[in-house]
């Protein structure tokens, strides 16, 4: 019971450590902690501990969330000058397009001569990149360095947390490797750079002997080694179900452990002095735990593979002198260790997903077998494999939605399958074969080669079950409610696996509720929220009868992070938009469409609005279109999409035949009472004016500044004109234009107009009151 109070009281801690101002909490909590700690953890002293515990883990989080002591010499340098800077590598990370991600700790500063060391860790990223950077060497480059931002979206990858927890609070970037110089490394190749250099020298082996598919298979299932990763193989492996077997995790060093406790067990018993001296179930454990941790290191130290490292090495002490404790108990004692030394591990998926599982396999798989009887009881050892993974899956299924937004119900079934041909076979056979490559054994690459076959021809089975359409993937981008909801049935699921049916109905009550909760209102305002997606622009109408409408998508130019796939649709689900009415594109500019692709291939979208005929909509919009989402070529001139006595959404498209796509681009008017918004998409001086020769006369209390906020958009006019209360402008951080431009801005602190802005406040949620408008904060803002 200990182990499980204390856990969440630290999680506990933790998650208030988002929302509690940072007021020297830590060294409160620590000194409380070491008080606490001296009492007897009796139920007397447990409140205090508890408490402790509580304020500690507060404590943690603003202790790791914020830069080391000493970091303040690498923060002053995000100042926007170039820096010369050397650094050692501390891991490193390659994408199939040549893009290398490097942490560089050991910093230096290299300036007018002198050289003066940094405290902190650096990420620097590399465009175009052939070598292949390893950790333990050290690097030389002059760059521009930031500190991480998030964009600001609800529902979004908290990045500079993610950062914060490998120690990282700068960043930089190269566009290529020619200004980034390999350096000595200091008294010669630590043993790091010793581990990484023999890694890299397996991955090559293993890169000449395979197909491309196959080695990249194999890469990250023996070595751990994901660079240069095809998206399109991930994608593969991910819509088959198979994700978890093919990134080095908890089940495969469990695996691996079990093999080698057999092969242990089998010679243990053929030795009298083994056997004289102590129990084989007693000791191997204890003795396998270095080759585990030795494996552990050379694959990556992934969280979910030193999660169960740990529970390994616990449970094999607790054999080793002859103590019992619950399975649970150990794991809890695990995760409460991590995260007093990774406080910020608790948000990372791979440790949620890893925790989740085995908890799911230890808490329903028991209650599950005492309900085997007969004909199924005899038939147990057989039934373990799809218990097991149906008590993964469903305790990882809410996680699994609100990291990787998708259900793979084929999972329940490929694994059945592949858990024994990747685990008992492929990963045995590559781990023998790197080890006799190593030892120059004969035979190695016939080994390998088989491990690759296997691996590539389980993936292609379970691609080809996974295409039945009850086992196809789905797309699901969850609201708070249904994620609570989820949690709730789970956790009551033991219960109902013991019999006890009045507590999971209670549940299933309680979770009907929360599903509900969100479509009971009936008095919905309108309500307008500008996404935050850099330098583009991306905004959501919801109507008061529930209607939804997306107006343009985002969209980064030669870049490969999609907008739409990981901003704005994680985000429309966190507010709870689960389809859209209409998505509606004002001109075909990449800052405003690209991100539409994924909001159109993954969310249902009644009407498709633009200007454009489909032959002339952008080839990423034209492949995106699903077949049941209506096609609406708008022409010229105000049109209405909604309207009753106190509520109206209209477009206004112009005349298309402007010299500049920007004056193509529509315009929306959306009114609740006497609260009005002018949206102006791109349009500039031309555009706006014949905008303002068509506008009726409406109320417009809120203005989104036509072409975020440009100087050459006749804004001024607009502002005199419409004498709004507040205006918006989407923006990104630090832009190259410097937009909003000073003019613009000026003139809106000259007429007392509010300026919002996405660079600086994130996602803007706005609510209309009948008389203006209210900006929105709180827990699913």
């Amino acid at each position: 019971m200990f182990p499980a109070l204390f856990l969440t009281a630290l999680v506990t801690g933790l998650l208030l450590g988002t929302v509690v101002p940072d007021s020297g909490v830590w060294l409160f909590a620590a000194g409380l902690t070491a008080t606490a700690g001296l009492l007897p953890v009796t139920r007397k002293g447990q409140p205090l501990l508890v408490v402790a515990l509580v304020l500690l883990g507060i404590g943690l989080y603003q202790h790791a969330g914020h830069p080391p002591p000493g970091a303040e010499g690498l923060l002053a340098l995000t100042d926007g000058k170039r820096h010369r800077l050397s650094g050692t590598v501390i891991q490193a990370r390659k994408d199939e397009y040549g893009r290398s991600r490097l942490n560089l700790g050991d910093l230096q500063l290299h300036d007018k001569g002198t050289i003066r060391a940094l405290a902190g860790n650096l990420r620097l990223t590399v465009d175009r990149t052939k070598d292949s950077w390893l950790p333990g060497e050290r690097v030389q480059f002059s760059a521009r360095l930031r500190r991480p931002a998030r964009f600001g979206n609800p529902g979004e990858f908290d990045y500079p947390r993610h950062l914060a927890a490998q120690g990282v609070f700068a960043t930089a970037y190269l566009p290529n490797e020619r200004g980034l110089a390999r350096l000595a490394p200091k008294g010669g190749p630590s043993p790091r750079l010793r581990l990484a250099r023999l890694r890299q020298q397996l991955s090559d082996w293993i890169d000449s002997r395979l197909p491309p598919v196959r080695a990249s298979l194999l890469k990250a299932l023996v070595l751990g080694n994901r660079d240069a990763f095809p998206e399109r193989l991930r994608q593969r492996v991910a819509g088959a179900g198979l994700a978890h077997l093919l990134a080095i995790s908890g089940l495969h060093l469990g695996l691996l452990g079990w093999f080698l406790y057999r092969l242990g067990l089998f010679a243990w018993r053929r030795s009298e002095r083994l056997l004289l001296w102590q129990p084989p179930g007693r000791m191997l454990p204890l003795l396998l735990t270095p080759p585990l941790a030795l494996y552990t290191l050379v694959t990556g130290q992934a969280l979910s593979t030193l999660r169960a490292l740990l529970v390994w090495t616990f449970a094999a002490l607790l054999l080793a002198f002859g103590e019992r404790r619950r399975p649970t108990d150990v794991l809890l004692l695990a995760l409460l260790l991590m995260l007093l030394v990774q406080p910020l591990a608790l948000w990372e998926p791979g440790l949620q997903l890893s925790a989740a599982g085995a908890a799911g396999i230890l808490l329903f798989l028991p209650a599950w077998h005492a309900r085997l009887s007969g004909f199924f009881s005899r038939m147990r050892r057989l039934l373990d494999l799809p218990l097991a993974t149906a008590a993964a899956s469903l305790a990882t299924f809410p996680l699994v939605g609100l990291h990787f937004h998708q259900i793979v119900p084929a999972g329940l079934v490929t694994n059945l399958f592949a858990v024994p041909l990747i685990g008992f076979a492929a990963l045995p056979l590559g781990l023998a074969a790197v080890l006799g490559h190593i030892l120059h054994l004969p035979g190695s690459g016939y080994l390998l080669d088989l491990a690759g076959l296997l691996a590539e021809k389980t993936l292609w089975l379970s691609e080809t079950i996974a295409t039945w359409p009850p086992l196809r993937a789905r797309d699901w981008f969850p609201d708070p409610f249904q994620l609570l909801a989820s949690a709730v049935l789970i956790v009551a699921l033991p219960a109902l696996s013991r019999g006890r049916t009045k507590p999971f109905v209670a549940a299933a009550a309680l979770a009907v509720v929360l599903l509900a909760w969100p479509r009971l209102a009936t008095d919905r305002p309108l309500r307008l929220t500008a996404f935050a997606v850099g330098q583009g622009e991306s905004l959501l109408v919801e109507m008061p009868g529930g209607n939804s409408y997306l107006i343009d998508g985002g969209g980064l130019r030669k870049s490969r992070f999609d907008i739409g796939q990981r901003l704005v649709a994680p985000a429309l689900g966190r507010l709870g938009v689960h389809r859209l009415t209409g998505v509606i594109l004002t001109h075909p500019h990449p800052d405003h469409y690209l991100g539409l692709a994924a909001i159109l291939r993954h969310i249902p979208v009644d009407s498709f609005y633009s200007a454009l005929s489909a032959d002339e909509l952008p080839e990423e919009i034209r492949a995106a279109i699903r077949q049941e989402t209506r096609q609406r070529q708008l022409a010229p001139g105000w049109h209405l999409l909604e309207q009753n006595a106190d509520m109206e959404l209209r477009i206004w498209v112009p005349p298309q035949s402007a010299p500049s796509v920007n004056d193509r681009s529509l315009a929306v008017y959306l009114r609740a009472g006497n609260s009005g918004a002018l949206l102006t998409g791109d349009l500039e001086a031309t555009g706006v004016t014949r905008l303002l020769d068509s506008l009726p006369d409406k109320p417009v209390t809120l203005l989104k500044l036509p072409h975020h906020g440009s100087r050459h958009s006749a804004t001024d006019r607009l502002l005199e004109r419409l004498r709004p209360r507040l205006a918006l402008v989407s923006v990104g951080r630090d832009n190259p234009y410097h937009l909003p431009a000073p003019t613009v801005v000026a003139s809106c602190r000259k007429l007392g107009v509010t300026l919002l802005r996405t660079d600086r406040d994130g996602c803007i949620r706005l609510t209309a009151t009948g008389d203006g408008w209210r900006r929105d904060t709180g827990l699913f803002n």
